[in-house]
């Protein structure tokens, strides 16, 4: 009974460290993007957009690796929604700078980087795991999109075997 409990109680506090280290460890992968002006509401209803990016579940971990904004694009802009206070941020497609993969993997999806180039010269970079599945090839039309707007900026070659 009293191993049973000390066993349970040193599992607690195991995993409660491992977070702790893990949330230290991987504090700078998620880049603060404190100069991106946003619109007041995320009202889009009436446009024609693709969402392309989905969000992991890694247990809450998934914070500490990608955007906290919904990603979204139309024929000529890019959209980073804030859907926690309702708040919208609009680029051109051709401000994108950078498309490209990161080493990080959550359940089966590659963590994607989109560099905007800011104000100031100041880089704006976004992290998501895309949405393209079977029925939802939005993400792949995005790609093309970018690669047909700014070839340079496409930093990753899409293959279905490596999303």
């Amino acid at each position: 009974m009293y191993l049973y409990l000390i066993f349970l109680i040193g599992l607690t506090l195991f995993i409660v460290l491992f977070s702790l280290i893990f949330r230290k460890c991987t504090a700078g992968f998620k880049p603060k993007n404190n100069q991106i002006s946003y619109e007041a509401s995320a009202d889009l209803v009436g446009e024609k957009i693709r969402k392309i990016s989905s969000r992991p579940f890694l247990f809450g971990l998934e914070d500490n690796f990608v955007s906290d904004e919904d990603f979204y694009f139309d024929d000529i802009n890019f959209y980073a929604i804030d859907n926690k206070q309702q708040r919208k941020a609009v680029f051109p497609l051709t401000d994108i700078i950078e498309l490209s993969k990161t080493s990080i993997t959550i359940g089966n999806h590659k963590v994607w980087q989109v560099t905007i180039h800011g104000v100031d010269n100041h880089k704006i970079i976004f992290k998501f795991t895309h949405n393209y599945t079977l029925w939802n090839k939005d993400f792949f039309k995005f790609y093309k999109k970018i690669e047909q707007a700014n070839p340079t900026a496409i930093k990753s070659k899409w293959s279905l075997w490596t999303m």
